[in-house]
């Protein structure tokens, strides 16, 4: 079990274990909500998202950074989420590497529960219309009328960027 008031000595362990790892083999995540991130269409039960730009931006920013993809999504409990957002756009050189478990409780928890136990992870944003609290300063929180917009796009270029990773 995990406790959410320990955010930061996980990442702490997991920073000292990326640093001993002189392999190749961390990777960028993006833990991905879909509505109000890259679906505005919350009448929307087909599974397919009409939101080019949206998808754009995502595959742009997965594509030009080397971030693959963690839905987080509560699309991931129904569905077939990789075949949507295939079938919705995504370029097929993103890569889906899986989702968070489903934990009945906040999302946020859901995150710090997949970051405990996935210590390959180099750097991650989250993208998700609802806010979190402790991981915050790593979230890009979107508008759920707007979506990944450009604006969003650069926020989040800028915080890969940060010295957050440094």
């Amino acid at each position: 079990m995990f406790n959410k008031n320990n955010i930061n000595s996980i990442l702490k362990q997991n920073k000292k274990r990326r640093l001993k790892d002189l392999s190749d083999n961390l990777d960028n995540i993006v833990f991905l909500d879909f509505d109000g991130v890259i679906n505005l269409n919350f009448d929307n039960y087909d599974g397919h998202f009409d939101n080019d730009d949206l998808i754009n931006n995502l595959n742009n920013f997965c594509l030009d950074n080397n971030f693959k993809i963690v839905v987080t999504s509560s699309w991931r409990k129904y569905s077939d989420y990789k075949s949507i957002l295939y079938n919705s756009g995504l370029n097929k050189n993103v890569e889906i590497i899986g989702k968070t478990d489903v934990l009945n409780k906040d999302r946020e928890s859901e995150v710090i529960k997949y970051i405990k136990e996935h210590c390959y992870i180099n750097k991650f944003i989250i993208l998700d219309d609802m806010p979190f609290n402790e991981l915050k300063k790593y979230q890009i929180q979107t508008n759920s009328n707007k979506g990944f917009d450009k604006n969003k796009y650069n926020e989040a270029i800028m915080l890969i960027n940060s010295n957050l990773w440094r």
